[in-house]
């Protein structure tokens, strides 16, 4: 009877190491968009929450979306904030204390806020936006490491939302809202 042969412990730690590459590479990947028209998703993922009244849209960005966020209007970086904080599940309610990186843009519409939430794995949000940069719509804001939430705030009186709760969203491709008189933003 024939020994058995086994492969060499370094064939297999390749085969991990190559896995494992394999698999930062689509979660850090970051595809060319053509930006869409009215007020675009700041983020690949699904619409977990949305309130008409406060003019919210909150996306939860599993690991398989892009992580990089974008504008969803033209508008001024009015400030930056990150908050330290703890690392709960991204589609948890429970997000509130979790870490997380504010963005405040004034667009032609007024105020618009967008929170992005670190969630269980998604321990970093890195920024590519200071505080009074202008930026085009669809422009990057930041990269936010594997899965993570993104809460956008924008001013309900001005604005009609249009996407649902369970909708797949792609970011600056899909148009989330448009300005209530009719005027593309």
């Amino acid at each position: 009877m024939a020994a058995a042969v086994s492969a060499p412990f370094y064939i297999y730690a390749s085969i991990g190491f190559l896995g494992f590459a394999i698999f930062l590479i689509f979660v850090f990947r970051d595809p060319a968009r053509t930006i869409a028209e009215g007020i675009v998703a700041p983020a690949d993922g699904t619409v977990r929450e949305v309130d008409a009244e406060k003019g919210l849209v909150s996306i939860y960005l599993a690991l398989r979306n892009v992580h990089v966020t974008r504008s969803p209007v033209e508008g001024v970086v009015q400030k930056t904030m990150h908050v330290s904080g703890s690392h709960k599940p991204a589609f948890s309610k429970k997000t509130t204390s979790n870490e997380r990186m504010e963005i405040s843009l004034m667009s032609g519409i007024g105020q618009i806020s967008m929170v992005q939430m670190t969630g269980a794995l998604a321990r970093r949000i890195v920024p590519y936006v200071k505080e009074g940069q202008s930026v085009g719509k669809g422009a990057k804001l930041s990269l936010i490491r594997f899965g993570s939430r993104v809460d956008l705030v924008l001013p309900p009186s001005k604005v009609r939302i249009v996407v649902s709760k369970g909708q797949k969203l792609r970011a600056g491709v899909t148009r989330i809202a448009e300005v209530s008189d009719g005027k593309p933003e």
